[in-house]
């Protein structure tokens, strides 16, 4: 039998995880959190039929950014905007005609909201564009970008679709994206704490950065611009417990079927629209697809399960909602990247198997172990869905390369030349040097060698790895034209 076969075979009859295992999950992890300077909110909320919901709370009203599950946001504009018309596959140029004869021009909204725009995972980069000006994102794309597969060919995350998106929204609409938003989505849903602008949140929960001596950094937050449709919104635990129950109601049969309302919007945004992978642990499945700005997971513990993370500079966050267990939960961090999803998997996968009568599967947590770092309650296998990426460039691979060189013996013009803007940003060079100087160390590594193309290898045209010692490598990621945005040393 094989591993799927198997993991379906031993699955057990949806029941609903025990939300108070995920709440005493969930403190713990506020109070880690807290420990080193941070601050973090989380709701759990249960759907008790149509518009009524009782929510759990932890500092519900404390505003956060949300990052990419500001998506969910967009995908809801876009679709107010094809019941008034717009076709999800019209090509770009069509919307925004300056995008005729580029890299992106041919593009559809569909593609764009399924993440199938065949360019590359861009959320180092992405992550620091919020503010730039319509101006100079319409310059940007008239540059030669370089995908990284065919468009619909597969997945692959990349906000570069999304911020598409609200520039065609801004186009055939003449108004601003975070004023489309506010209109059309979160005033009439009635979630007053949401919105984009930080100016307009006094007491927006400032974001850190943790640096390698678990030093604390306050982050200065960025402002609206081109970007805000990938990741600029602020909001609350509360408002979010707000927007998963409204997503939850939409999926009841007798309320999505007038096409128009809100509720067939949301409804359609929740479907399955294009697969990513399918996950299996010892116990159960799970198929994964990305719909309209949202993750659907096919749980067969649990029936559907919708969700979506958030990392930005300062933030991390997740949200989840199971429609057919009738609940659903967030969290919000203020830590740059803070593993706000790793968090609610595992306290769901804890809180499930305590319902079913098998608690004493769980890992033990050690009093001093934090909830990050702690072994995974269930092991997940990842059997990705079919891509069909462009072969590697030699002009990409030599950057790679560079990056790798210039990082084992540290190289300032290298990195004044071949840096995205976010690299110094992210890290500054200092603090990289040191971290990559005590890497070496550990690893064993033998700077002096030269990395040669023996060495590389490219997963995609943007992304590449190269060994350095036996156990070591050094992953490179470069964004859309061919930049370096992030170096990864391996563990």
């Amino acid at each position: 039998m094989d591993e799927r076969s198997q993991a379906e075979s031993m699955t057990i009859a949806p029941v609903r995880p025990d939300l108070d295992v995920i709440a005493d999950r969930l403190h713990r992890a506020e109070r880690e959190l807290s420990a080193v300077g941070g601050e973090m909110a989380f709701g759990i909320v249960v759907r008790n039929g149509p518009g009524h919901a009782e929510a759990k709370l932890t500092n519900p009203y404390r505003p956060f950014r949300i990052a990419s599950m500001t998506k969910s946001f967009t995908a809801a504009v876009m679709g107010s905007l094809d019941n008034g018309g717009l076709n999800y596959d019209y090509p770009m140029y069509f919307l925004v005609p300056d995008l005729k004869g580029t890299a992106v021009g041919e593009l559809t909204a569909r593609e764009c909201l399924t993440m199938g725009t065949g360019f590359g995972r861009d959320d180092p980069w992405a992550d620091r564009m919020e503010s730039m000006s319509r101006f100079d994102f319409l310059t940007f794309l008239q540059r030669p970008l370089v995908p990284i597969a065919h468009p619909g060919t597969g997945f692959e995350y990349c906000n570069l679709g999304y911020a598409l998106l609200g520039l065609a929204a801004e186009s055939v609409t003449d108004r601003t994206f975070p004023e489309m938003v506010t209109t059309e989505v979160t005033g009439p849903l009635q979630m007053p704490r949401t919105g984009f602008d930080v100016a307009d949140f006094p007491d927006l929960v400032p974001g850190l950065r943790i640096d390698r001596l678990g030093r604390a950094h306050r982050l200065t937050p960025t402002r609206p611009g081109a970007f805000s449709a990938i990741g600029g919104m602020v909001s609350t635990a509360h408002d979010i417990c707000q927007w998963m129950t409204i997503h939850m109601d939409a999926l009841d049969a007798e309320a999505n079927t007038a096409p128009g309302a809100w509720s067939h919007v949301l409804a359609a945004n929740q479907r399955p629209h294009r697969p990513i992978a399918v996950e299996t642990s010892r116990l159960h499945t799970e198929e994964v697809h990305y719909g309209y700005g949202l993750m659907h997971r096919q749980d067969s513990r649990f029936g559907r399960v919708l969700c979506h993370s958030g990392g930005y500079p300062g933030y991390g966050s997740h949200m989840r909602w199971f429609p057919d267990l009738g609940f659903g939960i967030v969290v919000l961090g203020n830590t740059t990247y803070y593993p706000a999803e790793r968090i609610v998997r595992d306290a769901v996968d804890a809180a499930w198997l305590t319902a079913i009568g098998r608690a004493e599967e769980i890992p033990r947590l050690r009093r001093d172990e934090p909830v990050t770092r702690a072994s995974p309650v269930l092991e997940r296998e990842t059997a990705p869905a079919p891509t069909h990426p462009l072969p590697p460039g030699p002009r990409t691979g030599r950057t790679v390369l560079g990056a790798v060189a210039a990082t084992l013996n540290w190289d300032d013009a290298f990195a004044d030349a071949h840096f995205a803007v976010n690299m110094d940003l992210d890290e500054p060079r200092q603090e990289r040097m040191e971290r990559t100087a005590a890497w070496l160390e550990s690893h064993r590594v033998d700077a002096t060698r030269p990395v040669t193309v023996d060495d590389l290898t490219m997963e995609t045209r943007l992304l590449g790895t190269v060994t350095v010692a036996e156990g070591a490598a050094i992953t490179v990621r470069l964004d859309h034209l061919g930049d370096v945005q992030a170096i990864t040393l391996s563990e």
